[in-house]
């Protein structure tokens, strides 16, 4: 009796397993626009503190897939920025204009993004293969910040909880190396948790994250996900912490 009862013990573990088991594929409808929401906190010690508040709003769009590549389109909606920099501050609300000096000069920066769409090229297991930022925007390091909120990195086979693949984004001015890890299934979707170092385009360490996704359960696309990362740039401590909501 006591064999039987560990047997049936063993074989409900691995059923368990099996059923949490799952490999990651992004398969998302094609031209069914959705929702993101973006807020991003910035905080810079050193010579020159600085805190900036960011949100903002970004309908994304697959609008085709090749292979196994899908091709998005990210159009920036709207953006709110508060900046305090000590002796200085500076607002800005796209849908509710000032006439405020600060406003106006931060105003002709951000309308290089309102209503203009960035494309991204992103493999089915979350990799960035290309991006195009809109005209006049030139933001290497921001890319990386940026497929890393769309996204995690997926293992090529399938996983269960607890198992852990590594991954790799590059961009122009940074490389990020990370540890993944499927934490498992909830009421929510699956969890993934990562945790990495930011290097220079020379391997030269600056600074490390954590991050946490959750991914829906058909599509495998990020409905939320949150992050930390703290740099140093230039003698200045920079920490970065990143919040995304995803609305169908």
């Amino acid at each position: 009796m006591k064999k039987l009862f560990v047997l049936f013990l063993l074989s409900s573990a691995a059923f368990y397993t099996k059923a949490q088991q799952v490999e990651f594929k992004i398969n998302v409808p094609l031209k069914k626009p959705f929702k993101q929401t973006t807020i991003m906190k910035t905080d810079v010690e050193g010579e020159q503190s600085l805190i900036m508040d960011m949100n903002m709003k970004n309908t994304v769009t697959a609008i085709k897939k090749e292979g196994g590549n899908y091709v998005f389109e990210s159009v920036t909606d709207a953006i709110k920025m508060d900046m305090d920099a000590g002796m200085m501050t500076m607002s800005y609300d796209s849908e509710n204009p000032s006439d405020d000096p600060m406003a106006k000069m931060l105003a002709a920066e951000m309308e290089k993004l309102i209503g203009k769409k960035t494309v991204m090229t992103i493999s089915e297991k979350g990799k960035l293969v290309d991006v195009a930022m809109p005209e006049g925007v030139d933001t290497p390091a921001g890319q990386s910040m940026e497929n890393m909120g769309m996204t995690a990195s997926y293992p090529d086979g399938a996983v269960n909880p607890g198992d852990t693949w590594n991954s790799e984004i590059d961009s122009k001015q940074t490389k990020i190396k990370a540890l993944n890890k499927y934490v498992g299934k909830d009421a929510e979707g699956y969890i993934i948790e990562s945790t990495g170092d930011v290097f220079t385009p020379t391997d030269e360490k600056i600074g490390s994250f954590t991050s946490k996704y959750v991914l829906d359960e058909k599509t495998h696309y990020t409905k939320g996900a949150n992050m930390k990362m703290d740099m140093d740039a230039q003698g200045q401590k920079v920490v970065i912490e990143m919040n995304i909501t995803v609305i169908p």
